[in-house]
Parts: structure tokens; sequence; C-alpha cells
């Protein structure tokens, strides 16, 4: 079982109708659903170009100083129900929503890019209902690139990564003072500049409790284009920071993309002095 992508992320909000409001208005992602989920009130973000495929779903929750993941979803190379019969027959706890918790207390949510789990049946807790969509918004995301995580240390969580999704390319490297950590395939896919993006890079953060999330980065078509287009829109891109974007609820966005990734040394990614050479497995 190979992890293929980020299918999506879900967050947890004091005001989801902000964040609504705020995807829409710079981002041009729209409200796709909205409704119970086992007892749950959520907003289902996305595409309207891809509205079998959300980017983001919103949970409430009043009164959290600021936002935070409630999960992350990826997709597999597998059929659901094999993966998860796959994961409790070599030990590990996945409960109802096929969700299996990693070092820290992240957790991971099981999906799959084109056959996801379609919505309980007959389960009184959930009623969802289709939005309308305004199909002439320009939605500048194609989908979620990777989140950032910042953890209290790197090894478990590395470890884990190879031991449940047979990730083995370990990537290790300094970024202006930023100790990171990304675990990947070594055979994966490369972006237009060489690279092999990773899912969930972690940032070192000594005494951080558990897993918290540090900054949700989205696939765009043309990377650079898009700033302009953001700040028109209303939002700072702030470029010395690769490209990230306050959001409400202290939650920051980041601009990137596969195909049009920033060269090392455009404003966005300037790496800074390194203290130490990459290293990898």
């Amino acid at each position: 079982m190979r992890v293929e992508r980020i299918s999506h992320a879900a967050l947890e909000l004091s005001s989801p109708t902000r964040m609504e409001r705020y995807l829409r208005d710079i981002f041009g992602m729209q409200l796709l659903r909205q409704g119970y989920l086992r007892g749950e009130y959520v907003r289902v973000m996305g595409s309207p170009q891809q509205p079998a495929s959300p980017f983001l779903i919103l949970y409430n929750r009043p009164f959290i100083p600021r936002g935070r993941l409630r999960y992350i979803a990826f997709a597999v190379d597998a059929d659901i129900d094999e993966a998860v019969v796959d994961l409790r027959r070599r030990g590990y706890e996945v409960d109802g929503e096929d969700i299996l918790t990693a070092p820290g207390g992240l957790k991971i949510k099981i999906d799959h890019a084109t056959r996801p789990r379609p919505l309980p049946e007959h389960d009184p807790s959930t009623t969802m209902a289709e939005a309308a969509v305004d199909r002439s918004l320009k939605c500048l995301v194609r989908g979620i690139h990777h989140i950032a995580l910042d953890v209290d240390v790197h090894a478990p969580s590395v470890q884990w990564y190879r031991d449940v999704f047979a990730m083995d390319h370990l990537q290790m490297f300094d970024r202006r003072g930023e100790f990171i950590a990304t675990i990947k395939y070594s055979d994966g896919p490369l972006d237009a500049v060489g690279r092999r993006p990773g899912f969930t890079p972690m940032f070192l953060r000594h005494g951080n409790p558990g897993v918290t999330m540090n900054h949700i980065a989205y696939d765009i078509a043309d990377a650079n284009a898009a700033i302009g287009e953001i700040e028109s829109r209303g939002a700072k891109v702030d470029l010395p920071q690769d490209a990230m974007i306050h959001g409400p609820e202290e939650v920051w966005h980041q601009i990137d993309s596969r195909d049009t990734p920033y060269a090392i040394g455009h404003p966005a990614n300037d790496p800074g002095v390194p203290l130490f050479p990459y290293t990898y497995d």
C-alpha cells in the first residue's frame, strides 16, 4: 500500500463561515456541500470543476484560539476496505471513519483518489445537501500539494511512515534556521525541477505538544502568476517566507506547484545559508 497524494484535509475552526468566505475570495474555492456528517456540521470546500474531490472539510469548534488540523486524508493505491483490513492485520487500530493515529496524535484518514467511501447510508446523523456554485468563478487551486507539520522530534514519525506506508526516502535539511525532515518514496514522481515533493514535511519544534499544523500548501497551475492574482484579491503574499499567506484563525496557506515550482533563488524559494548539507537515506 502506497500513498499517491493527499486527497483532502479536515480543519477545525471557531468560524467555518469566515474561512469559507476567505477561501472563496482569495483562492476561488467554493462551498460544494454542507450539512451533518455523523452528527457534526461540516462545510465541504473545493472546485466546481472537481466536485467529487473536495480539498478541505471545515468543522465547527467554537472558541478555539486558532484553526487546527483534524486529519489528513491520504489517497492510497489500494481499495479502502482492502487497505483498512491490511492495516488491522498488521496491528494498527483504524476507527470507523478509516482513521489511524500516527505519533504525536496526528490523524491520517485512508482514502482513494477515484473511489472514495460514499456517505453513510441510513444514518440519521448524516444529512448533506449540495450547494449552489458559481461556475464562472476561477479556482486557482487544483489540489493539496503538501501539509507541513510541527513536531517535537522527527524520528518517531519518520519510522511510522516507513512501517505503515513503506516510504523509503528520508531527506533532512535546514532552511533559514528551520530544521526539516521529509519522508517520501525514492521512486516517486518528479516535479518540473526534478524534486520529489513530500506529503508532510516536518518542522522541528522541541517542546511542541504533539503534532500540529504548520501550513497548507496548494497545488496551483502557474505559481508565479498566482501571486499577483491573489494579491489583487486582497491577500498579502509573503515571498521571503516561501509564498505564504496568513489567513483567518492563524492558518497559513502556501502557493506551490508541481508544474511550475519556484526555482532556487526565486524570492519565494531562497533557502538561505545552509548549516549542513542535505542528507538522504
